[in-house]
């Protein structure tokens, strides 16, 4: 039987990179970075796809920068929004299942129209309050529009290429380096360990739709700091309880994830000590 072929775009990032070495063992990895394909002309990278015809097309690339988005909406539309347009269609093309990474941030995490914010299940209405969250969703609509890809709404932690991309590794270096930091107790995800995460998309990897994957309990940050320090057997008398000023509840429901699995849905303590496990044993996914 030929081995299944798994395009990664974002292949140097957070989460591409994560899929890379999760994958490497079990098909043939082709890594699509930015300096093979500039999403802001996405044209090779379509040619590419319908060229290689991959089995899936795991679409991770993304401009993620909150900020950045912010302060250029045009760099976010075309990267987040119109090359997943384009991707799409070559991977419609192609025979190639698209699977689209978006986020919770497509909900605003507040109060609307009489329902509580957070919970949200994959047939609430986004309702983005940021560039990136519109240009994500937007990014979901072309993707749709052009073919019958899994679209994939989630948050997650873990370990990066560079050491400074999740929250997870933000608690963990400060509290080492016994520095105080501040934990936001009016922001709550139900965020995921990106190793588990890819998991669960290996195994929905032939759905069509869109999914919530992510932990099942839904935490504020403040309470994910408590639980990295007890964790990692860190000082969380030097984690401060605050309040941000963007307070936010875009917790997503895993109902339909758990019933989708063969096993239950992770909570975010059981992630925090596998990735300790991980970072102990060596066996770091990166």
């Amino acid at each position: 039987m030929t081995q299944a072929t798994w395009m990664i775009t974002g292949s140097n990032g957070f989460l591409g990179a994560n899929a890379v070495a999760h994958l490497d063992s079990k098909v043939t990895v082709i890594g699509i970075t930015r300096e093979q394909h500039d999403l802001t002309m996405p044209e090779s990278l379509a040619q590419e796809i319908t060229e290689t015809k991959p089995t899936y097309l795991l679409h991770t690339a993304a401009i993620a920068d909150h900020a950045l988005c912010e302060e250029r909406p045009d760099l976010a539309e075309a990267v987040n929004s119109e090359a997943t347009k384009v991707i799409a269609r070559a991977a419609h093309k192609a025979g190639t299942k698209l699977i689209y990474i978006s986020t919770d941030a497509v909900f605003s995490g507040q109060p609307s129209a009489g329902k509580p914010a957070g919970n949200y299940k994959e047939s609430d209405q986004p309702n983005p309050n940021t560039v990136y969250g519109e240009s994500k969703l937007v990014g979901e609509r072309n993707a749709e529009s052009e073919t019958n890809p899994l679209i994939v709404r989630t948050n997650f932690f873990g370990w990066s290429p560079t050491g400074q991309r999740s929250i997870l590794e933000f608690f963990v270096n400060e509290l080492r380096a016994n520095r105080s930091v501040n934990g936001f107790t009016n922001v709550t995800t139900t965020s995921l360990y990106a190793q588990t995460l890819l998991d669960y998309i290996y195994q929905l990897k032939d759905h069509s739709g869109i999914f919530h994957l992510t932990s099942r309990d839904a935490i504020t940050k403040y309470e994910f700091g408590i639980k990295v320090a007890e964790a990692f057997n860190l000082n969380e008398s030097l984690i401060t309880a605050v309040q941000s000023p963007d307070s936010k509840d875009i917790s997503l429901s895993t109902h339909k994830l758990a019933q989708s699995l063969d096993s239950g849905v992770q909570g975010q303590s059981e992630g925090l000590l596998l990735a300790r496990t991980n970072l102990q044993s060596g066996n770091l996914i990166i």
